[in-house]
């Protein structure tokens, strides 16, 4: 799907203790979005949640192997974190980035910076 095709696009890479696992435990605690531990072949594994009709949220680890070699962020080991709203979307991309930002806060995640989005 092309960059085009979405409302709002954007993404953040920060730094935090805990593991993925930790991170879905603490996320699906917190609410009020679903996740769940999938993986790729691109990216390896992530986090991945799509608490309405046409948003989605990823969170990837890193550095992490995948087909496109290594997966690496802004620092030696962190995360990075994905948010789309498609076009057809009534979401709200205030709304989406504020969940965020109080999970963000549930994981003690530190350094939370903007950064350009990737797929």
């Amino acid at each position: 799907m092309s960059i085009k095709s979405y409302w709002a696009y954007w993404a953040y890479d920060f730094g935090c203790d805990q593991s993925l696992e930790g991170m879905l435990s603490v996320f699906n605690e917190a609410g009020p979005w679903h996740w769940v531990l999938r993986d790729s072949a691109w990216y390896g594994d992530y986090l991945n949640t799509n608490p309405t009709g046409g948003v989605r949220v990823r969170v990837h680890e890193y550095p992490q192997r995948g087909e496109a070699g290594m997966f690496v962020g802004l620092r030696r080991k962190g995360f990075s974190i994905l948010l789309e709203i498609k076009a057809e979307s009534s979401a709200a991309q205030a709304e989406v980035d504020e969940v965020f930002r109080g999970l963000m806060e549930r994981v003690n995640a530190t350094n939370i910076t903007e950064i350009e989005p990737y797929d």
